[in-house]
Parts: C-alpha cells; sequence; structure tokens
C-alpha cells in the first residue's frame, strides 16, 4: 500500500483539491516479488498483488514477455499474438474478484474504483463480475464509474479456465463511465488500449500524459486530470 500512495498521492491530492471524491486504500493481499529489473521502479517493500498466480505463473510474466512479441496492426492483434492458446486456471481469479465484492459490500459507501497497472485490469474484471451477479443474482451493481492508470483487458472466468476479453471478440462489455489515463510512451500500451476498447465509446474518456508506465507527478498535467475526471465523474468514495 505505501508503493502505491506514493505513486498515486499526488494524483489523489490534486483530485481531492478539485473535488469532494474520498479514497478507500485496499491492499492487493498477495506478497510480489518485482520481476528482474524492476526493483527499483517498484520501490521497497512490502510489495503486494491482486492475484495470487499460483497455478497461472505465466499470468507473472506478461508485461516483461510482451516486450519480445512484434506489434500487431491493432492492440488487440498484439495481445492475440502474445497469448497465443496459453491458457490460466480460474480460481485465482475467483479468490480475489470474490474478496473485492466482500469488500464492497462491507462498505456500502464505495460507489468507484480505481486502478494502476495489474490494478486496473483487476478493477475491469470486478465491474464484469458485478453485471454478471447483478444479471444472475440480483445483487445490486455497486461501482458506477472508474479511473484506469494503464492496465490490460479484464478477464472472465469461463468454468475452471480464465478467457481474457478483447473487444473484436466480444464486443463493449464495461458500460460505466471511465477514464483511461495513459502514456503515449508506455511499452505497454497496446494493454492500455485494449482494456479502453472493452468500454463504452461514449463514456469512456482518454487522457494521454505523454509518459511512459507511469502516473504523472507534475503539477499542470495533474491540474488538467483532475478536471476531466471531476466535471464527468463525482462518485462518493473510491476504491484503489
Amino acid at each position: 500500500m505505501a508503493v502505491r500512495r506514493t505513486q498515486l498521492g499526488p494524483f489523489i491530492e490534486a483530485v481531492q483539491q478539485a473535488g469532494s471524491e474520498q479514497f478507500k486504500w485496499i491492499d492487493g493481499g498477495h506478497a510480489a516479488t518485482p520481476p528482474p529489473g524492476f526493483d527499483e521502479y517498484f520501490g521497497p517493500g512490502p510489495l503486494y498483488r491482486f492475484v495470487d498466480y499460483d497455478g497461472v505463473g505465466e499470468l507473472d510474466n506478461l508485461p516483461a514477455k510482451l516486450r519480445e512479441f512484434p506489434a500487431g496492426a491493432t492492440a488487440e492483434d498484439t495481445l492475440r499474438k502474445f497469448l497465443g492458446i496459453q491458457r490460466f486456471s480460474a480460481q485465482p481469479i475467483k479468490s480475489t474478484l470474490g474478496r473485492l465484492i466482500q469488500l464492497l459490500d462491507d462498505d456500502p459507501e464505495i460507489t468507484g474504483i480505481l486502478g494502476y497497472s495489474e490494478g486496473a485490469t483487476v478493477a475491469a474484471s470486478l465491474i464484469l463480475e458485478e453485471k454478471r451477479r447483478f444479471e444472475e443474482e440480483g445483487r445490486p451493481r455497486r461501482i458506477k464509474a472508474s479511473i484506469f492508470f494503464a492496465g490490460w483487458p479484464p478477464v472472465r472466468c469461463a468454468g475452471d479456465e480464465v478467457d481474457i476479453l478483447l473487444a473484436d471478440e466480444c464486443g463493449t462489455v464495461i458500460d460505466v463511465p471511465t477514464c483511461h489515463v495513459v502514456g503515449c510512451n508506455d511499452p505497454y500500451l497496446d494493454g492500455s488500449m485494449a482494456l479502453f476498447g472493452m468500454c463504452d465509446e461514449d463514456s469512456a474518456l482518454l487522457f494521454d500524459h505523454g509518459k511512459g508506465h507511469t502516473v504523472p507527478r507534475d503539477r499542470r498535467t495533474l491540474e488538467e486530470l483532475a478536471s476531466v475526471i471531476n466535471d464527468v465523474w463525482t462518485p462518493r468514495q473510491i476504491m484503489v
């Protein structure tokens, strides 16, 4: 949590100065070890991630391995080339989403969600899980809007396996307002754009801060981003 507070702190301060949003911090829940070469980027531990990749180890290496593949004609094509026919176990995903659903049930004030990198993928998947539970069980949906910093497209559990959802295969499915904060120099930009493609084009905003796989920290960019978010989105409390 300390690392995310350091990365997201300036942005959250700017948003709170411009509006009335409140943020509730959620630990990832599983201890994490940075991949080789990323120690300085993630900073000192302890570090956590949302999904326990035991049994789905290939997912753990997705960002690093993406650099080994040439870009496709579209963001979705790039991910398809990279993923191939690899399949992943659903249990770690189900466990993560179940934990987050319980956190939502325990705090009725939460109406939005913010995710960065892995957290953005989990947040997008949580929105779809809420949609599924509403349609199949009648559970009211709680997440009304989302902010994604970078990230990858959402996943959906299909029996004992996981489907990584791509817009040109399944259509638009994320139907709440979203703000996608990306960097044009992000080596994983195709992942972010594939996530953007999964959202309703009429309510999805794209904000390019012009840098890499980072959260913007300069004052002018943060003020512009905070203004965009507060103009279109007013949830009471946001889960981070």
